[in-house]
């Protein structure tokens, strides 16, 4: 059976500008430098002041060469804002041909469509000026908060005004990092993106975020976590979401392999309980119920379950072969026949029900010849090889089926051969041989 799950991902942009007037690289620098001189100076060091506005310097530096950028955005539109390219050129990637836009700090790369896909700066101020940003107001922070309540009228007012430059500071950051972690993650670089979520979800459990959590970032957090192969943070995030009220059965799944993933399978079955007992009609979770139980050897589980699922979807053949495949470990032959011919009646070119069900024949037919050669009086023999051979033509019609609706497999070929043979089917095994590229048949 098929394992469904659905992703959805939710992209949250926003556009800040620190100034009414244009930001140049050249403007930032000096900005910044005087900055590094601020937090050097004896007493400029100790102020909330001087550290929000360092924050909100790195955040410039992140936006200098990206600021009038978007994914989806047209050609025509970034050539009004930052007038054309110095050069143009054409290059082939994994995902097809891609036009590149050359400026002086920076490569714009849009698709066959003339739609831009991602960008690459060439030339960076400092190499990770969110996290500096994200630093500096923490720092800033911790001079608020370590403040003197008895501080005068003017201090205290003082002191407001740069709480609500962190608090704005703080929205513009959280889309930012956002911003970062997807196009991380449109790149397949899953690691930073899901640090860049990380590091955007912190900012909004802050007191001096004042928007709610976006319970869709939350997911997509522990998403890219399990796609980094950090399934612990991935659980942690997952589990939030879910506790927000956030989606439905697949979520379920999603946090059942990430348990499976971190090698916890008690709580993966627990979670795979409580997202059916929350969502028992949701055929998605119903189907990974079953799955779960079937890989963990818990036969009766996975057939209590299949029942059910039977029950939603009576002409679904593939849970009709897993109810025979259980069956058939079980040792319950007849049972696995008759639910392996329902799923045939469903579908009639479903190759694994008609092969398990000829092998399920042919295996009862070799039991008896063996028990035949061990009895030594000749008629008597000869009676139990008859009924031996008369259980190996019964899966004939189940094996020839399951070779039309497969004829590539080999096993099938294999063992039709050796029927024909063993049932002097000489037409049936000259066929049979030639497809297999033999010309005459060995002794057996």
């Amino acid at each position: 059976m098929k394992h469904f799950v659905v992703i959805f991902f939710t992209v949250i942009g926003f556009t800040f500008y620190s100034a009414a007037q244009e930001m140049t690289p050249e403007s930032v620098e000096r900005r910044l430098e005087r900055s590094d001189r601020n937090i050097e100076h004896e007493s400029r060091k100790e102020r909330a002041k001087t550290w929000v506005d360092r924050g909100i310097v790195f955040q410039d530096v992140f936006d200098v060469n990206i600021q009038y950028l978007y994914l989806g955005m047209p050609q025509d539109e970034l050539r009004l804002f930052m007038g054309d390219p110095n050069q143009t050129r054409t290059e082939e990637t994994e995902r097809g041909v891609r036009e590149v836009f050359v400026y002086d700090n920076i490569e714009v790369y849009f698709d066959q469509h003339g739609t831009l896909v991602s960008w690459e700066e060439t030339e960076v101020i400092h190499e990770d000026p969110l996290e500096e940003a994200y630093w500096a107001f923490q720092r800033a922070i911790e001079i608020e908060e370590d403040g003197d309540d008895d501080r005068g009228f003017f201090a205290r007012l003082f002191s407001s005004s740069q709480e609500n430059r962190i608090t704005s500071s703080f929205l513009r950051l959280h889309g930012q990092f956002v911003n970062q972690a997807v196009k991380h993650y449109e790149e397949n670089d899953f690691e930073n993106a899901f640090n860049a979520f990380k590091r955007s979800i912190q900012i909004a459990d802050s007191d001096y975020y004042t928007e709610p959590l976006d319970t869709g970032l939350v997911f997509n957090t522990g998403f890219v976590a399990g796609l980094a192969g950090n399934h612990e943070e991935s659980i942690t995030y997952l589990n939030r979401a879910k506790d927000m009220g956030y989606g439905e059965g697949s979520l379920y799944v999603l946090i059942k392999e990430a348990y499976v993933e971190f090698g916890d399978s008690v709580r993966a079955e627990q979670i795979l309980q409580e997202g059916f007992e929350k969502f028992p009609d949701d055929n998605v979770l119903l189907v990974e119920m079953v799955n779960f139980y079937i890989h963990a050897n818990k036969s009766d589980e996975a057939l209590n379950y299949l029942k059910l699922a039977k029950e939603q979807e009576p002409n679904n053949p593939s849970f009709h072969y897993a109810e025979g495949a259980l069956y058939d470990e079980m040792g319950e032959t007849e049972q696995a026949l008759e639910a392996y011919g329902r799923a045939m009646e469903l579908d009639p070119e479903y190759f694994d029900p008609a092969y398990n069900s000829g092998v399920l024949y042919y295996n009862r037919a070799v039991r008896m010849l063996e028990e035949a050669n061990q009895i030594m009086e000749h008629e008597e023999y000869e009676k139990a090889r008859d009924e031996a051979f008369d259980v190996l033509k019964q899966a004939v019609p189940f094996l020839e089926q399951a070779h039309i609706n497969n004829p590539e497999h080999h096993e099938t070929m294999e063992t039709l051969r050796i029927i024909y043979y063993r049932l002097g089917m000489e037409d049936e095994l000259q066929d049979m041989n030639v497809k297999l590229g033999r010309e005459v048949m060995e002794e057996e």
